[in-house]
């Protein structure tokens, strides 16, 4: 009979963290672990060299290593707060402007589940009228964003806030402790700038559950490409490749610490091409970043010297059921309305703006000028199903009209969600 000799590691026994480090030589240990998806990867890139001597032989004198550093692949889902992080590594150094919230206070008193309504000690921020979301104890086992009636209600400490019925019936999920912290959303507007920030990329493998495995660490790591692709009825796919210098292997595993927000969903956006909405047109949207990382920096050592930024390239492809030939004729004859071959580029914009359904959590993309590259015609179907039409463009900082100053940036980022600090 057969015995069984092996315990295999399981594949999915793997985790990777990040942190960003303020000193490129100093690696920090991981605090954001992203989940992960198939693709992503971890390649210790090495360069070797076969030396040939004369030494009466046919045969290969020696093996030398030329040089050695390490390309990851992220392939997931990022979360509203920890994509912030990604898209700071993305845009580069101080890209992030940041807005605290406008309610930051705290409950007058402890909360039971199923409750209507909440006391808090400051109505600043909830004078006005309407709803507002609000988030309870946020980062702990119990946080929770409801959605509140405003203005609050009570002449002084405490006031009342009561849920809206559009939130759980009217009802809280969750009970909360007195102190609490309740606050509004937080603002982070990024750009794209010059230089990027270094950060750590540790890669965990059958480590964890005491498995057995092993980790490994690399140091000062740079995004070279960072991919969104937004498909209908799908959650967003997010493909970040990164450049790190030098790597080095663990003795144990991190403690591994999950976000537990939602993922960003297609179906949660609103889309704008070319100053109006894709009005349920838009089937697909793959936003592509690309810093083109200078790590050709090899000195007297066997790792790259540094890694920096070079040219920004910002490209977009999105498809459409074809509904008008305006895109198309943009494109090739110059302007919507164009009927001729024209020497003038097809220019137009683009955003995208998603929200969860606690309409806390939004992210938004916004281009201020593509610059159309494809806009093929589209073949006939002999099963008279309808056309979609895959459109390519490229940002560019000339602004629509094609006079006046450049634009600010090639893309930028808006996320609001509970991080309470600039990134």
């Amino acid at each position: 009979m057969p015995t069984v000799t092996l315990t295999p590691f399981r594949g999915s026994n793997f985790y990777m963290g990040f942190s960003e480090q303020s000193d490129p030589n100093t690696p920090v240990a991981p605090s954001i672990f992203p989940r992960c998806k198939n693709g992503t990867k971890v390649e210790i890139t090495l360069n070797t060299e076969e030396v040939e001597e004369m030494d009466g032989s046919r045969r290969t004198t020696l093996l030398i290593k030329n040089g050695q550093m390490v390309k990851i692949k992220y392939t997931g889902s990022l979360r509203p707060n920890e994509r912030g992080y990604f898209e700071k590594w993305g845009h580069g150094v101080s890209s992030d402007t940041y807005t605290g919230p406008t309610v930051s206070t705290t409950l007058a008193g402890a909360t039971l589940a199923n409750a209507t309504s909440v006391t808090v000690h400051s109505n600043t921020g909830l004078t006005g009228s309407g709803t507002i979301p609000l988030v309870l104890e946020p980062g702990t086992a119990t946080e929770e964003i409801p959605v509140f009636a405003i203005p609050a209600t009570g002449g002084s400490d405490p006031f009342t806030l009561t849920v809206d019925s559009s939130y759980n019936g009217g009802h809280l999920k969750y009970a909360h402790a007195s102190s609490g912290v309740v606050k509004s959303k937080a603002s982070h507007v990024l750009t794209d700038q010059n230089e990027g920030n270094y950060f750590t990329v540790e890669a965990g493998y059958g480590i964890l559950y005491s498995a057995g495995g092993t980790a490994i660490r690399i140091r000062a790591c740079k995004v070279d490409k960072f991919t969104s692709t937004l498909e209908h009825g799908k959650i967003i796919i997010d493909e970040i490749e990164m450049v790190g210098i030098v790597s080095t292997v663990q003795g144990s595993a991190a403690t591994v610490t999950l976000e537990q927000h939602a993922p960003f969903l297609f179906t949660q956006g609103a889309y704008t091409a070319d100053g109006s909405s894709t009005g349920q047109a838009l089937r697909k949207l793959i936003l592509e970043r690309t810093n083109n990382l200078d790590s050709d920096t090899q000195g007297e050592g066997l790792n790259p010297t540094c890694i920096n930024f070079a040219k920004l390239d910002v490209k977009l492809k999105y498809s459409l059921i074809l509904t008008a030939f305006s895109k198309i004729y943009n494109t090739f004859y110059g302007s919507p309305t164009g009927t001729t071959d024209s020497q003038q580029v097809g220019y137009g914009s683009f955003n995208a703006l998603l929200t969860q359904p606690d309409t806390l959590n939004t992210l938004q993309y916004n281009i201020l000028t593509v610059g159309y590259t494809n806009s093929p015609w589209p073949d006939p179907q002999e099963d008279g199903k309808h056309w979609d039409i895959d459109y390519e463009g490229t940002s560019v900082v000339v602004p629509p009209s094609g006079s006046g100053p450049n634009n600010a940036y090639k893309l930028q980022t808006t996320l609001t969600n509970t991080q309470f600090s600039s990134y």
